[in-house]
């Protein structure tokens, strides 16, 4: 019978160094996924949100593009108005534009509005369905919080 030779493998060594980079890189990457849940948003350069987004929160990026789009009749008398915003987190982008869903008068449709992050920040962006001329409660509110980052 012939004995087979084994083959010792000597357990490799690590330079403390660089098990601490390891171990701290893993908890840099598991707080950001932690801090990422804890919003329940990630961070984007745009967002899009909606009349059902009302009273939610948005993350954004500074320079990134908030776009809300909400159902709107002008022939009534009633527009979206922002009531709240804070200059120094947002701008908005031009006028708000109003699309009809038909080509009859007085048809019903969407006016959107656009914003951009301009400075890191946390604030309430609110617009009022109302009468402008009218000194009276609004028909309707949509309030969003914004975090700049």
């Amino acid at each position: 019978m012939q004995a087979q030779a084994s083959t010792v493998v000597a357990p490799r060594s690590f330079k403390p160094a660089t098990v601490l980079i390891t171990l701290t890189a893993m908890a840099v990457v598991a707080v950001g996924a932690i801090a990422l849940t804890q919003t329940g948003k990630t961070i984007a350069a745009s967002a899009t949100l909606g009349p059902a987004d009302s009273g939610s929160a948005v993350v954004l990026e500074v320079g990134g593009e908030l776009t809300i789009t909400l159902p709107a009749n002008p022939s009534t008398g009633y527009s979206w108005v922002v009531t709240a915003l804070s200059p120094a987190l947002l701008t908005q982008i031009g006028e708000p534009e109003f699309s009809a869903e038909s080509n009859l008068i007085g048809a019903g449709g969407t006016m959107t509005f656009r914003f951009q992050g301009t400075a890191a920040g946390q604030d309430s962006l609110q617009l009022d369905y109302l009468r402008t001329w009218e000194d009276t409660e609004p028909l309707d509110t949509y309030s969003v919080t914004v975090n700049v980052r």
